[in-house]
């Protein structure tokens, strides 16, 4: 094969690589994924795998809230500056129903537990927060049977 045509192959894939790449990060399952309930539940799904894991939880919980609050603000900042780079609602996204299923998965219902017992941590929030995981985990693996 003569390097010109595996020079013009090659800009090719790069370019399908890119467009690939921003397909995907604008796809109504990215932003779920990005969304600070799925990224809670699944650090805590990711650190409930060991003793040192639980200890660690607390920190990598709270570096998580607070980069995710970083990143709305810079959002919003971008978003005065031009509106046109907000983001269209998730109803408009082609994948929106597969999406949807996102929204079912176990990191999904741990992480909003977790923000709805933060949000009510002197009502007993945390206290309530173990019996809903129990509740999420039997649910969960009921639907998996």
């Amino acid at each position: 094969m003569d390097p010109i045509k595996l020079a013009s192959l090659q800009n090719q894939i790069n370019t399908l690589n890119i467009q690939l790449s921003n397909t995907q990060a604008n796809s109504a399952k990215a932003r779920i994924q990005n969304q600070l309930s799925y990224k809670l539940g699944q650090a805590m799904i990711e650190n409930s795998k060991s003793i040192l894991g639980y200890i660690r939880m607390p920190y990598v919980l709270s570096y998580i809230k607070d980069k995710h609050k970083q990143e709305q603000k810079i959002y919003q900042e971008k978003i005065k500056k031009d509106p046109s780079l907000k983001l269209p609602p998730l109803e408009s996204y082609a994948d929106y129903n597969e999406a949807l299923k996102f929204k079912e998965h176990l990191s999904y219902k741990l992480g909003e537990a977790l923000i709805k017992a933060n949000n009510n941590w002197y009502g007993g929030g945390y206290i309530k927060l173990w019996f809903e995981i129990r509740r999420i985990k039997k649910e969960f693996k009921n639907k998996k049977a």
